[in-house]
């Protein structure tokens, strides 16, 4: 049968550490079929400045599964792993995770076939679909792997700190789809960030390789008599990357930011005519009031309830994990 095996490395020499890997699984596990290339990607889930090199290869086995995961573990000890992760994620010289073996679909305490977070880390989608493009990943629905990379979300939301010039330009961009002739100056751009218990918050995505910003909104949070409210301004999806649900990212965001600074009410408003983003509100759960102004009641159970997309990121494919 078929095993797809993911590899990793961020420590000490990343590139050889991965090749004796490759090369031990062959010799232990069963005949090497193809490997991808090698491809650098930030680290996901974990705090490190130490980049990671990734790979994927598919070797041809009939030993059964958790002997496998034996021998992989053995591989990653004499390679030099000391840790393995739990809770937390560690540096570490080598990384080998089962992917996927033959039409095994089982979970148990050990070992889980296919690995469940392939659907969401890039950084093994790619090397995957480089490799065997139209395999089915063993999961219902059974995508492929290239269905899985083409649908994946690559957006991601940041709350900057403080003002740069480069996101004052998005912001005046954005501005010009929500309100036409609109513009913010840049004296007044860094007050939104001198103001206490303003949030701006961005979506980022890839255009033609590059990330920009796409999408922002701001949470404005105020102290009243009747407790402490919050108010959700100038809401805003660049054109071309409308109907993919980004808008219902930024406003989980919002709500879980909301929750966690003890906002009892999020408040926006909206015009009438504006029937798409009405519609959008009502979905997420706010009240449209008399006042045509929508309230969300916030709930404690409201926070965590926000999750940014892991794995994102573009990888950048560095070279051969194997001659030719």
């Amino acid at each position: 049968m078929l095993l797809y095996v993911g590899l990793g490395s961020n420590l000490g020499q990343r590139e050889e550490y991965i090749r004796s890997a490759v090369k031990l699984i062959g010799e232990r596990v069963g005949h090497l079929v193809k490997c991808s290339s090698l491809y650098e990607s930030a680290p996901v889930d974990m705090k490190t400045d130490n980049m990671f090199l990734n790979a994927a290869a598919i070797f041809d086995t009939e030993m059964e599964a958790h002997d496998i995961l034996n021998v992989t573990q053995q591989i990653e000890r004499e390679l030099g792993r000391t840790q393995k992760s739990d809770a937390r994620h560690y540096d570490r010289t080598i990384d080998i995770d089962l992917l996927q073996y033959g039409d095994n679909n089982f979970e148990e305490a050990e070992l889980t076939l296919p690995h469940p977070m392939v659907p969401e880390r890039r950084f093994v989608l790619e090397p995957l679909v480089e490799m065997d493009p139209d395999a089915r990943f063993m999961a219902p629905p059974f995508p492929t792997f290239a269905q899985l990379l083409e649908d994946f979300d690559t957006a991601e939301i940041t709350v900057p700190e403080e003002p740069l010039a480069i996101d004052w330009r998005a912001v005046n961009f954005l501005l010009k789809q929500l309100s036409p002739g609109k513009s913010i100056t840049w004296t007044d751009y860094q007050q939104i960030f001198e103001t206490p218990n303003n949030y701006l918050v961005f979506l980022s995505d890839y255009v033609e390789d590059v990330k920009r910003r796409v999408g922002m909104a701001t949470l404005c949070i105020t102290q009243s008599p009747t407790g402490k409210k919050a108010w959700v301004e100038d809401l805003v999806i660049d054109r071309p990357f409308r109907g993919r649900g980004l808008s219902h990212r930024l406003l989980a965001c919002l709500k879980c930011k909301a929750a966690e600074m003890g906002v009892k009410k999020l408040m926006l408003t909206s015009r009438p005519v504006r029937v798409a983003a009405n519609r959008l509100y009502q979905h997420e759960g706010f009240e449209q009031r008399e006042t045509n102004v929508y309230a969300f009641e916030v709930r404690p159970e409201d926070i965590g309830e926000y999750k940014n997309a892991t794995g994102g990121q573009r990888l950048k494919r560095v070279g051969k994990l194997m001659d030719d």
